[in-house]
């Protein structure tokens, strides 16, 4: 049956993330763009963030949350391969939400019942899409750098787990129901989830990720300028 609040927050996404792309992209173009869009969406980000936890007196945990802070922090802080970690996880964040969103808007009803926080989510993670671009395409990066975003990733998952075990969680701690499995059953509510599933998952999963990393070295071979001037923003 036809929706319409499903298909309007669809139709955003959707043009929300054709801008983020085209923008990001445009930035490939202007290294001066670069600088504003970056530092603009950073400060943006931290700033909002931090507000918006303060008066709900909670932690940051599923790890969109915390790449707001992650991105925000490696945009203006002088160190090379954590921008590389930051720009990658940002624009996965931003991209995976996006296309969830279209595929399965009717999730986020139940994640965010206010339709306000679910479109102000939609923008910041257009906001991280397009941030994670244009900082891609002017950080030089290098092989060693995958050390950092494994590592990254691994402080993400200890980080949540001990949230969880202290019982400090946000909402539904989306990023702890995928590292289980478990958000399987947002979509199917009564899949039992047997041990041949977690087999298949875990590689769906590794092999989504390593395509995705390979993908952002892509992107960055072709984007990046050959002689990039090392200074404050690619140190």
């Amino acid at each position: 049956m036809f929706n319409l609040p499903f298909f309007q927050m669809q139709a955003l996404e959707f043009v929300l993330i054709c801008f983020a792309l085209l923008a990001g992209y445009a930035t490939y173009k202007s290294r001066k763009l670069s600088y504003v869009a970056v530092y603009g969406v950073a400060i943006w980000l931290i700033v909002i963030k931090t507000i918006q936890y303060i008066q709900a007196r909670a932690l940051p945990m599923d790890i969109s949350a915390i790449c707001y802070f992650l991105f925000g922090l490696c945009a203006l802080l002088p160190f090379r391969p954590a921008k590389v970690a930051a720009s990658q996880f940002a624009a996965l964040c931003g991209l995976v939400y996006g296309l969830t969103v279209i595929a399965m808007p009717q999730i986020f009803n139940k994640i965010d019942p206010s339709e306000f926080g679910r479109y102000f989510a939609m923008v910041n993670h257009a906001l991280l899409l397009f941030g994670g671009l244009a900082m891609m395409g002017h950080v030089r990066f290098k092989r060693l750098d995958l050390i950092w975003t494994i590592s990254f990733l691994a402080a993400v998952i200890a980080y949540t787990e001990i949230c969880i075990a202290c019982h400090v969680e946000e909402g539904t701690a989306i990023f702890s129901r995928i590292i289980d499995g478990s958000i399987i059953l947002y979509i199917v509510p009564d899949f039992s989830m047997p041990p041949w599933y977690y087999v298949v998952y875990y590689i769906a999963v590794a092999g989504l990720f390593s395509l995705w990393i390979a993908l952002t070295y892509l992107i960055n071979r072709k984007a990046a300028p050959k002689n990039i001037k090392q200074g404050f923003f690619a140190l």
